[in-house]
């Protein structure tokens, strides 16, 4: 049995780390840019372990990029914003491959409901609903960038529509979106494909299906999973957009009339969790609001989805284990339901070596750009915010990405890698079995904490 998950795990790793390869080789050869001249290696790989990892940094300005490049991009994001489950989808179709206890387990990190009858229908629909929202995103992105004038509206709204909804970031503009910083159509239909990338799977589904009790007898129950995932990312939205609206009304927004601050304060707020596109650039914001920033960009999006970070899900759980917990049987009540230890467990273990990662990221940086910090290239701030974008998949910068030195890339590459795949790794970490634990037993002792 741990042979299996084991070999299941690595594969999964693997399934990364050859998509990159690949994407690192098509992008380091001439027909990817439009001048012909081909950029280096470690230029190359960034990006493509960017894309596979839908986080949306690159080195490289983004117009220099030929039609082929950007469609091996868009390829590589789509491929790897949706790679855990078109991978298990292509293992389990096979007529010889039954739904092995490690897939069922993969798949519930993305859909909570009937996963032990119903995986190969869970699968479907996942697939069904991500090319839906696609179609219809690009549908209206192509109607608003054909107002916007833009001379190649059908293929730069495929390509914005596939990396909104996978929450990548990537745009085929080189200035990201500020080009549009004034238009509401375009944004409002980026804003709601990043949201809809973001909650998860499960939560849209559990929304469908409420929608369609209405027109039938079957009562549907929206869960408390759901409750959770729509409290916490509207209450990040509006914190965030209230936030940036009054603190930088008079900095980053300054120029902007009043419709658009209102506009921008809300876009920035829902891109930051783990979209990265920007219509500003973010080192025009205030150190208190970067600050804050940091702190979205850490929580991500929710459970289930595309988006990273440590999840909306697992912060909730743990803020109200903290505040309102049980300490006697370690679980939480919320809804008049109780939240297993299991899972109050989990949330704390994924917070707390999420936050080592990300330490320790940010201190190889500071080792590696040491000199650009003390001669006031980069600020400590930057630092911070460059490796938090990274681990959690954002893609946002100030401005700094562009100038890393190559040991830096290369620990920017490893914290995107980590980043995007450290969860799955945790989804499929190998439990003990229940005997292993009840045939050793230890003296208790006790530890002064706090």
């Amino acid at each position: 049995m741990k042979k299996n998950i084991l070999s299941e795990k690595i594969t999964l790793f693997l399934y990364f780390i050859l998509l990159s390869l690949i994407g690192s080789f098509l992008l380091s050869k001439s027909f990817a840019y439009k001048n012909g001249i081909p950029c280096n290696y470690i230029d190359a790989l960034f990006t493509s372990v960017s894309a596979v990892c839908v986080t949306g940094l690159s080195t490289l300005s983004m117009d220099i990029y030929s039609r082929t490049g950007f469609i091996i991009i868009m390829l590589l994001i789509e491929f790897g914003g949706l790679g855990i489950i078109t991978f298990v989808s292509f293992y389990i179709a096979l007529p010889t491959k039954k739904v092995s206890i490690v897939n069922r387990k993969l798949i519930r990190d993305f859909f909570i409901d009937d996963i032990e009858y119903r995986p190969r229908r869970i699968l479907k629909r996942i697939l069904t609903y991500t090319l839906i929202i696609q179609l219809i995103g690009f549908i209206l992105l192509m109607c608003g960038l054909y107002l916007a004038k833009d001379e190649n509206f059908i293929f730069n709204a495929l390509f914005i529509s596939i990396s909104a909804f996978c929450n990548a970031g990537f745009s085929t503009m080189n200035n990201s979106l500020s080009g549009f910083a004034g238009n509401k159509y375009i944004l409002s239909v980026i804003m709601i494909l990043i949201i809809l990338g973001g909650i998860g799977f499960a939560v849209i589904t559990n929304l469908v299906q409420k929608i369609k009790s209405f027109f039938y007898t079957k009562k549907e129950y929206i869960s408390v999973h759901t409750k959770i995932v729509i409290l916490t990312t509207l209450f990040l939205i509006i914190t965030g957009a209230v936030y940036n609206f009054i603190f930088e009304f008079n900095y980053a927004f300054n120029n902007l009339p009043l419709p658009q601050k209102i506009l921008n304060s809300l876009f920035q707020s829902i891109t930051l969790r783990t979209a990265g596109f920007e219509t500003l650039p973010q080192n025009k914001f205030a150190p208190p609001s970067t600050l804050l920033h940091i702190v979205f960009m850490f929580i991500g999006g929710s459970s289930g989805s595309i988006a990273g970070g440590v999840k909306t899900t697992t912060v909730f759980i743990a803020f109200l284990y903290a505040f309102n917990g049980d300490e006697e049987v370690n679980a939480v009540i919320y809804k008049k339901r109780q939240i297993s230890a299991q899972i109050v467990n989990k949330s704390i273990t994924i917070i707390s070596r999420s936050f080592i990662i990300l330490f320790c990221s940010i201190f190889l940086l500071a080792l590696a750009e040491n000199v650009k910090l003390t001669n006031g290239t980069f600020s400590s701030i930057d630092i911070i915010f460059e490796c938090t974008s990274a681990f959690a998949t954002v893609g946002l910068s100030r401005g700094i990405t562009g100038e890393l030195n190559f040991a830096a890339k290369i620990i920017i590459i490893l914290t995107m890698f980590i980043g995007r795949t450290g969860v799955f790794a945790m989804a499929l970490k190998i439990n003990k079995s229940k005997n292993s634990l009840n045939t050793v037993s230890y003296p208790k002792e006790t530890v002064m904490v706090g």
